[in-house]
């Protein structure tokens, strides 16, 4: 571009033509090298030119100036890059990973070692018996129907079946010498007595000898007691169940407790433990009247009874045959060894009539089965006609009684359940029969500890079929459950 077209008053004045000559750049000066960029030097942006002077201001490097001229163009100064955003490196979320994984894992196999541990340490369910046959039996028919006497009471049990029958009613009534049976039976919890053995030796205080002369009066049946008499338990016992002493009977209940009042309070403290609710007793004999009872309560006193060795082995003589010599004197239970009777007591007084407890055992297809039974209130001048009524009933209810064989001898009649799902089968020792009557059901069941180990042929329990028990034998080894059952058992 020209500049003298620019001056003032050329304005009209033709242009000289001009030989243009290419553009030659001027000598360009060499600038020394700038160092290296320095944070701490501040930085001057370019200004812009001043309008109209044709100057730029002097842009600053931080270490020397540059005049513009006009004629030389500035350095060109490279854009400004916006840095990228720094991206956290994979490698580290891997390893984070890898790691997090591992305390997972090693956390699992604590778990599981754990639980496996717990598993086998926990102790094994403690094994039972199942039944495997029937529980239960049916007999057809109708119930029996026995030879009841026209009055008084009377009632007959057989063990383990229940109650056969009853009749006259449940009103309490005097025992007359039946109340006997629990001052023996008391005394004998208190003071045991072991089979065969005569037991400690007894002294007859004065005070009993000296109500001899009443007693005689009364017409009571008597020992005949002298002061400081030897007497041992068992002759003292024989004596107040064979003969009926009445003397012995008071003085049984002086030494068991120090005073007849006493001993009549656990008398009456021991009915209420076996269920005798219609029972009272008012003295160890029964010869007050005030002592009364039914044919059931003494029905539930004999069983009792009748389970103490001792008392058994006393009701089952004839006879009361005294220490150092003498006459044997006969007992009032003319049953004893007829019809299977094994055992009984008689009573009587004017108040109480004939009175009779009884016990017989008869084997029905080789089961051994007791018959327990009471006759009460019978109108006649002695205990006879109360013995008479009991044995026209243990004549009947022998005869209803019938038997069914549910299994035989070595058959599978159970198993051992070891609680982890595994069993161990159980074979009878015997046959398994259950006797009844028509028309009565009898339960079947099992009792029984069994252990956790025990070899084949064990015996580990029993199954009861009414009066029947049959051992139970193991019909091979019983092992504990395997380390895989009680791993995975649950629960």
């Amino acid at each position: 571009m020209d500049p003298a077209k620019n001056r003032p008053g050329n304005e009209g004045a033709q242009a000289a033509p001009v030989r243009e000559r290419p553009y030659e750049a001027p000598p360009q000066r060499a600038l020394p090298a700038a160092p290296p960029p320095d944070a701490s030097v501040t930085r001057v942006e370019r200004l812009p030119a001043v309008r109209g002077s044709g100057e730029y201001p002097a842009r600053s490097s931080g270490q020397w100036n540059v005049p513009w001229d006009g004629a030389a163009q500035p350095p060109a100064q490279p854009p400004v890059q916006p840095r990228p955003p720094v991206r956290p490196s994979a490698e580290p979320r891997r390893k984070g990973k890898r790691r997090r994984g591992l305390i997972v894992l090693v956390a699992a196999l604590v778990l599981l070692v754990g639980v496996v541990a717990g598993q086998l340490i926990r102790p094994v369910p403690q094994p039972t018996i199942e039944l495997a046959i029937a529980s239960s039996h049916a007999f057809p028919g109708q119930a029996p129907a026995l030879p009841w006497p026209t009055a008084g009471q009377a009632a007959v049990y057989v063990e383990g079946l229940g109650m056969m029958g009853f009749s006259g009613g449940t009103a309490p009534t005097p025992t007359a010498s039946v109340a006997k049976v629990m001052t023996a039976y008391v005394y004998l919890r208190d003071h045991p007595l072991e089979p065969g053995e005569p037991g400690p030796v007894l002294t007859v205080s004065p005070e009993a000898a000296a109500q001899i002369p009443m007693r005689k009066k009364r017409d009571e049946s008597l020992l005949g007691v002298t002061a400081y008499q030897k007497l041992t338990q068992r002759k003292a016992l024989e004596a107040l169940l064979i003969i009926s002493a009445n003397d012995v009977a008071h003085e049984l209940a002086r030494w068991d407790a120090g005073s007849e009042q006493a001993f009549v309070a656990k008398m009456n403290a021991t009915a209420g433990e076996l269920g005798m609710t219609a029972t009272h007793y008012t003295d160890p004999s029964g010869y007050d009247a005030g002592t009364v009872s039914t044919a059931q309560d003494q029905v539930k006193l004999l069983r009792a009874a009748m389970k103490v060795r001792a008392f058994t082995e006393i009701v089952n003589n004839r006879a009361y045959v005294p220490d150092g010599g003498g006459a044997a004197r006969e007992g009032g239970n003319f049953l004893l060894g007829q019809h299977g009777v094994v055992g009984g007591k008689t009573g009587y007084t004017d108040a109480a009539g004939g009175n009779f407890v009884f016990a017989a055992r008869e084997s029905v297809a080789g089961v051994p089965t007791l018959i327990i039974g009471a006759v009460m209130g019978q109108r006649s001048p002695s205990a006879a006609g109360a013995v008479s009524a009991a044995g026209r009933l243990v004549t009947a209810a022998e005869g209803a009684l019938t038997a069914v064989t549910l299994a035989p001898k070595g058959a599978r009649v159970a198993r051992v359940d070891d609680g982890l799902g595994g069993t161990t089968p159980l074979r009878a020792a015997a046959p398994v029969t259950v006797v009844g009557w028509p028309g009565l059901t009898v339960p079947v069941g099992v009792t029984g500890d069994p252990p956790h180990e025990a070899g084949g042929g064990q015996k580990v329990g029993a199954v009861t079929a009414g009066a029947a028990t049959v051992p139970l034998r193991l019909a091979r080894n019983l092992d504990e459950p395997s380390y895989l059952k009680r791993l995975i058992r649950l629960g």
